[in-house]
């Protein structure tokens, strides 16, 4: 009993540690709430999910639709979460993905980093395809539309990746020009 209650107390910390943190660090309610909910859903998948050291997000830096910035953090997030969790990864080995979300007025940067199998050279010359999809029929629709969203309001995304090392994306948007 005293360890089920230690245990549950120590989880009901961290728990409230990580909605402050992501409260802190992110003015768009509906983004701070995708994001909880994903730290929620790495914890089940026993996924060490670590929000980056400096993130902080307004929307009034740059004025980007949260509906676009939710489809794109969950499609990213989804995919890092189905990469560490494949099967292949071997029992014992800590899975970790690293979000960042950076905004300065003008800009705003999003990164995510996973532990999971990788992209292999000839995937990730088609990752952006519609209907490409290494995961079975009737898929490869996500990173298709996230490309959609985030170069039809003039932002980039980027992809590098190491197969049975992990996968890093990079999405800018800046009014810079």
């Amino acid at each position: 009993y005293d360890d089920a209650s230690s245990y549950i107390q120590n989880i009901t910390m961290v728990q409230r540690e990580n909605i402050s943190k992501v409260m802190n660090a992110v003015s768009e309610p509906a983004v701070a709430a995708l994001l909880i909910g994903k730290i929620a859903r790495a914890s089940e998948l026993n996924v060490n999910f670590i929000l980056r050291e400096g993130c902080y997000y307004s929307a009034s830096d740059m004025n980007l639709p949260s509906e676009m910035l939710i489809t794109v953090i969950g499609n990213l997030l989804d995919n890092a979460f189905d990469a560490m969790n494949d099967g292949s990864n071997t029992y014992g080995i800590a899975k970790e993905l690293l979000f960042g979300i950076y905004s300065r007025p003008g800009a705003v940067l999003i990164t995510t980093d996973d532990m999971g199998t990788g992209i292999t050279e000839h995937d990730l010359k088609h990752i952006f395809e519609n209907g490409y999809s290494t995961k079975g029929t009737g898929r490869g629709t996500g990173l298709y539309q996230v490309k959609t969203l985030v170069e039809g309001l003039g932002g980039t995304i980027s992809v590098e990746s190491q197969v049975g090392i992990g996968t890093s994306f990079s999405v800018s948007f800046t009014d810079e020009k």
